[in-house]
C-alpha cells in the first residue's frame, strides 16, 4: 500500500527535475555525439555516393580503388543510428529541462550541418576520372561517352553538398520557427498560470489514434474534446491533441478577460498536472 497520491509524486518528479543542471550536461553532451555521428553520416554516404558515381564515369574494368574495405559505409551506417539515438535524448533531456511538452528541434539541425560537413570532406578525397566526358574501357578499349547520368553524378561533389547544405538551412529556419512558437507558448501559459484561472472540464468525447508496427496496432494517443464554463456562464469546448493515454479527468487553464481565445485557453488531462501536461492549441 502507498500512502502518497501517484499523480502529486509524479509531479513532483518532474517539477524537481525540471531546470537541472544534469539535465543540461545531458543535453550538451548528446548533442556534441549528434554532431560527430552526423558527420560520419554523411562521409559514409559520400563513400556510398562514390561508388554509383564511379559506375557511371568509369568503365567497369577500372579497378582503380577495389582493394579498399567499405570502412566508411559501415561507419556511416553506425553513424545515422547513432544520430537517431543521440539525438532522441538530446530533444528529451533539453524538454525535462525546459518543462515543455515537444522537446527542440535544434539536434535535427546539428545532424544535418555535419552531415553535410562529412559530405563534403569525402567528396575531396573522391577518384577522378580516366578522361572526362568518357568511360575509359583499360581492357578492351571500348569507351563510351558519358550520358545525363554520367554527367549528373560527375558534378556530384558539388551538388550534393549544396543539397544537404540548403536542407541544413530549411532545417535551421524550420528550428527557429518552432523555438519561437513553443517559446510564445511558454510564456503564455506562465501568464496565465499567475494570473489566468483554473477550472474543472468535463470529458466530451475522447478519439482514440491507432498505429500500428511490426508487433500489431496500437494505440498512440488521442484527440479530446472537453467543455467549461467561463466566469460569464459561457460554456465553451475545445480539442486537444494528447500522445498520453493515461487521461485522468480534465482542468482547463484560461484567460478570463478573452475565455474565447483559443490560443490562451491550455488543457490538463491529469490530476496535479505539471507544466509540461498543459495541452495548447497547435
Amino acid at each position: 500500500m502507498n500512502t502518497v497520491d501517484p499523480a502529486k509524486a509524479r509531479h513532483d518528479r518532474i517539477e524537481r527535475w525540471r531546470g537541472d543542471r544534469r539535465l543540461l550536461a545531458v543535453a550538451i553532451l548528446a548533442s556534441l555525439v549528434t554532431l560527430v555521428c552526423g558527420f560520419l553520416t554523411g562521409y559514409g554516404f559520400g563513400a556510398l555516393l562514390e561508388e554509383f558515381r564511379t559506375m557511371a564515369i568509369d568503365s567497369i574494368f577500372d579497378d582503380r580503388g577495389d582493394g579498399e574495405p567499405p570502412y566508411s559505409s559501415v561507419w556511416g551506417t553506425f553513424g545515422f543510428l547513432g544520430c537517431l539515438a543521440a539525438g532522441n535524448l538530446a530533444r528529451a533531456a533539453m524538454r525535462r529541462y525546459q518543462g515543455r511538452r515537444p522537446g527542440p528541434a535544434f539536434p535535427v539541425v546539428l545532424a544535418f550541418a555535419a552531415s553535410t560537413l562529412g559530405l563534403w570532406e569525402s567528396s575531396r578525397a573522391w577518384l577522378p576520372p580516366l578522361a572526362v566526358g568518357t568511360a575509359v574501357d583499360p581492357v578492351f578499349h571500348e569507351d563510351e561517352k558519358w550520358g545525363f547520368w554520367g554527367w549528373f553524378l560527375y558534378y556530384a561533389d558539388l551538388w550534393a553538398p549544396a543539397f544537404l547544405l540548403v536542407l541544413t538551412v530549411l532545417a535551421l529556419w524550420y528550428a527557429v520557427g518552432v523555438s519561437r512558437h513553443q517559446a510564445e507558448l511558454a510564456r503564455t501559459r506562465d501568464q496565465l498560470l499567475r494570473h489566468g484561472r483554473r477550472v474543472p472540464a468535463e470529458l466530451v468525447e475522447v478519439k482514440v489514434r491507432m498505429g500500428g508496427d511490426e508487433s500489431g496496432t496500437r494505440v498512440v494517443g488521442a484527440d479530446v474534446t472537453v467543455s467549461f464554463v467561463d466566469l460569464s456562464g459561457v460554456r465553451h469546448w475545445v480539442t486537444r491533441r494528447t500522445g498520453d493515454t493515461a487521461i485522468a479527468g480534465a482542468e482547463v487553464l484560461f484567460d478570463p478577460a478573452s475565455p474565447a481565445d483559443d490560443k490562451k485557453i491550455f488543457v490538463a488531462l491529469r490530476r496535479h498536472p505539471a507544466l509540461s501536461d498543459w495541452l495548447s492549441a497547435n
